[in-house]
Order: structure tokens, then sequence, then C-alpha cells
């Protein structure tokens, strides 16, 4: 069927902006091809990786607590080769309580270090920040002990970090800021909190 006018004038436009742009039009339609297959490679690649990491931490998680030895090179293995997923910090906290077990205090702190600065979670750099600081505390490491409480800003872990500070204030002589620390502790944890019971006795003893 022939074309009127009008429509002959838009084929005719469309035909000058093709020759004028169809090369760029190609080449853009080709790199973001070439991008999307990319981010969807890297996708299912970050997903296997996840999976793995997954499977692996599961394993460790069953094996009895008395086989650190087993927990330490299988934790050590998973942060080793997926580092970069939310079950290598999971890994590292589990490496350390093995190794905390064995008497390595220092392999113990080194890993909860690594995992409250390389978390991909906020509760595991939460869970390692208060972890370190328990055994920063027995060191009689109090400024430090502190300094990793005070790091803990997420809510859900705001009593515990409150009761750590707690406790090392008590062993600094400081009463009043220990007192102070542990009220706030059971205002954050609430009354059906199992470790409340415990705050309230350690605030107690102080002569509250």
């Amino acid at each position: 069927m022939a074309l009127d006018l009008d429509e002959q004038e838009q084929m005719d436009e469309l035909k000058a902006l093709w020759k004028k742009y169809g090369t760029y039009i190609i080449g853009g339609a080709i790199t973001f091809f070439v991008f999307y297959g990319l981010f969807q490679g890297w996708s299912y690649y970050q997903i296997k990786q996840s999976l793995q990491a997954s499977e692996m931490y599961q394993s460790i998680v069953i094996i009895d607590e008395k086989n650190t030895k087993d927990i330490i090179q299988k934790s050590q293995q998973l942060i080793d080769m997926y580092g970069g997923t939310p079950y290598a910090g999971r890994a590292a906290i589990l490496f350390a309580k093995a190794a905390y077990q064995e008497g390595l205090k220092d392999k113990a702190k080194e890993k909860l270090e690594w995992a409250s600065s390389h978390a991909k979670e906020e509760a595991t750099e939460c869970i390692a920040l208060i972890q370190l600081g328990q055994i920063l505390l027995e060191e009689k490491k109090y400024e430090d002990a502190l300094k990793k409480a005070n790091k803990v800003d997420n809510e859900g872990y705001l009593g515990l970090s409150n009761d750590l500070k707690g406790d090392v204030l008590s062993a600094m002589g400081k009463k009043q800021d220990a007192k102070k620390s542990y009220q706030e502790a059971l205002k954050r944890f609430g009354s059906k909190n199992p470790y409340a019971r415990f705050t309230q006795e350690k605030l107690e003893a102080l002569g509250a």
C-alpha cells in the first residue's frame, strides 16, 4: 500500500536519523547488554558464594563444642574462602569462642577484631565488639574495653553493651557510674529478658 505524504516524510526523517545516529544506538545497546550480562553474572556468583558459605557454616554449627580444633580449622577455611559473605563474620565469632576455650586469647581477640570491622551484618559486629570487650576486661585493659562497648550502637545490643560498661566501671572502682550503666542496661533489656536478672544482681551488689 502506498504511503501518503506525511508517512513518507516521517520515514525519510527516521532513515536520516538512523543514518546519523544508528552506529551510536547499536553501540549503546551492545554496551548495555554487556554490562547487564556482567551484572547478572556477578549476582549469580554472589548468590552461589552465599549458598556455599551457608552450607559450610551449618556444618560448623553442628560440630560438638568440645571439638574446638575442628571448629577453628573449619571456621578459618570459611573465612578464607568466603570472606565477602555474612557467614565469614559469623564464622569468626565461632573461631573466637573455640580459640578462647583453648586458652588462645590472642587468636580469639584477633578474630573478634576482624569481625568487628569486616562483618557484613550489624548484629555480628555488635557481638564481636561485646565479646572483645569482655576479654579486654578480663585482661584489665579497662579503657580499651570501654571503647569497644561504646562502639555498639544497635538498639538490640545496647542492653549488653551497657551491662559490659557496668562491669568495666565497677572493676575500675567507679561505683556510681557502674550503677548508671547497669540501670541503663536493665531499661534496654526489659523485664522479660532473662539476662536482666544477672544485671539486677550486679546492681544490687553495688548497694542499689
